[in-house]
């Protein structure tokens, strides 16, 4: 059985700093398929960043930065949620999102965040029942969000709402928890989860299992 490395069991335990969110991805979708192309990974990450500079100009912030993300990943590079097969193991895993161009909610904004965060636009995810989306705050204290599952769709909170409604049918208050930044630990974390349940559904009992051992070390932790 595959373990997970000290840095991973101490982001998810809580250690910010204790490696970046492309990396703990890595890990999440090296329990699916082994070792990976790692490098080739972050060197792709970077490459959209820097198409994202090109299109936005190097001295962009804000706002042109973001339509620049969203152009470059969503309108150019196509990703978009898997609708068909939703629930499918390869939909957590980073590298296979980025190779097949579509995945979850929760991977597809890891991307997002990702080449935000290379191109110099600081993006966090938010966690919202039964979906997650990207939310950037700009200097001037005005919040957008950011549907990656559904083409860079920039929305607002009344939208993340009836998203959250559609998702688990109940009718959420818009207090401000339900859109607070999710750290690090806590959407890797979700990433682990989702991929014990497709594991699960698919009655892949070993697999899910050993995202189990994950999930109780990380506990422990």
């Amino acid at each position: 059985m595959r373990e997970p490395s000290s840095r991973f069991l101490a982001l998810l335990g809580g250690d910010e700093s204790a490696m970046e969110l492309d990396e703990a991805a890595m890990e999440v979708a090296a329990l699916d398929h082994g070792d990976l192309a790692r490098q080739a990974v972050f060197r792709q990450l970077d490459i959209w960043a820097r198409r994202v500079r090109a299109v936005a100009g190097e001295a962009a912030r804000g706002a042109v930065l973001l339509h620049a993300v969203n152009h470059v990943l969503f309108e150019e590079e196509k990703l978009q949620g898997d609708r068909e097969d939703y629930y499918s193991p390869a939909n957590s895993c980073i590298d296979m999102v980025m190779a097949r161009r579509k995945g979850l909610p929760i991977t597809l904004s890891v991307i997002c965040i990702e080449v935000a965060r290379r191109a110099g636009l600081p993006l966090s995810g938010v966690n919202l029942p039964g979906h997650f989306i990207c939310r950037y705050d700009d200097e001037e204290g005005i919040r957008v969000m950011v549907d990656p599952f559904n083409g860079g769709r920039l929305l607002t909170e009344d939208d993340c709402l009836r998203l959250a409604q559609e998702a688990t049918g109940a009718v959420l208050p818009p207090v401000e928890a339900l859109f607070a930044p999710a750290p690090k630990s806590r959407i890797i974390g979700r990433m682990l989860n989702n991929l014990h349940g497709a594991y699960w559904r698919r009655g892949d009992i070993d697999k899910a299992v050993e995202v189990a051992h994950w999930l109780r070390m990380a506990a422990r932790g």
